[in-house]
């Protein structure tokens, strides 16, 4: 009897949108069905978004990829029909092997790429879990420092020694990285997992991942309204809003 699967993408769109609203679903799936078979189809640097709860992950290669804009759920100016074509042939690759009982994909048709939930808010699980190897680089890149300073939309510095920039960390990811079954973003995200907190704008990647993963983030930003904050934090991860680091810090260590 072939294994029952579920088709994941292509997906095609900004990462923000792929770890928020499509790669939790696949994680809610495997956790509420561990036999089922999980088959995806994206960029290969965002494998670890489905990481360790994915049993294949194919590469989604797209002629000048780094050319287009990443808008919401679809790639400006790559054609419907090409995406279709893809679909058609993800389908058929595993339609023998697998019991295919769902192909789960963005619908890009029109208005529709900007829908946020296509898929219920109410089946997504942010439990990351890159595959095994991110685990090493991070160890390495974040041993000793116990916050990150998400350097991308906003000014935060600070001089704790106990504090690595994103930018630093990134490039002590590298100096790591080995090209088997890792990516810059799982180690990212392990390393995140090993923070206290991160000190940023809420609304990058980093930080954003943050509230994902449950790591209080200090957000040095323009202050961010509660319902704002609400539709980017469904976990209710803390968030202190200081525009002064040592303030932020203060405000954690009393009471975290």
């Amino acid at each position: 009897m072939r294994a029952r699967a579920v088709l994941f993408g292509p997906f095609v769109g900004e990462l923000s949108w792929e770890f928020f609203r499509f790669a939790p679903h696949a994680i809610y799936l495997k956790k509420k069905d561990p036999n089922l078979r999980i088959i995806v189809l994206t960029r290969e640097e965002h494998f670890d978004l489905y990481g360790q709860y994915s049993d294949i992950l194919l590469p989604l290669r797209i002629r000048d990829d780094d050319l287009m804009q990443r808008d919401c759920f679809k790639l400006s100016n790559y054609k419907e029909e090409y995406y279709n074509t893809i679909i058609k042939y993800f389908k058929i690759k595993y339609r023998r092997r697998f019991n295919i009982i769902n192909h789960i994909r963005p619908d890009i048709r029109l208005w529709r790429y900007k829908v946020k939930w296509q898929l219920p808010r109410s089946e997504m699980d942010y439990d990351f879990k890159p595959r095994k190897n991110n685990v090493v680089i991070a160890e390495k890149s974040i041993d000793g420092y116990l916050g990150i300073v998400d350097c991308a939309g906003t000014k935060a510095r600070s001089d704790r020694n106990t504090l690595i920039n994103s930018f630093d960390l990134y490039d002590k990811i590298n100096e790591n990285l080995f090209p088997e079954k890792c990516s810059e973003l799982g180690s990212m995200i392990e390393c995140i997992k090993r923070c206290n907190y991160i000190i940023g704008n809420v609304r990058t990647d980093i930080s954003h991942l943050g509230l994902l993963m449950g790591i209080p983030v200090i957000h040095t930003a323009k202050k961010i309204d509660s319902d704002a904050l609400s539709l980017i934090n469904p976990r209710n991860t803390p968030v202190i809003n200081a525009p002064n680091i040592e303030e932020g810090l203060i405000i954690y260590e009393n009471n975290f």
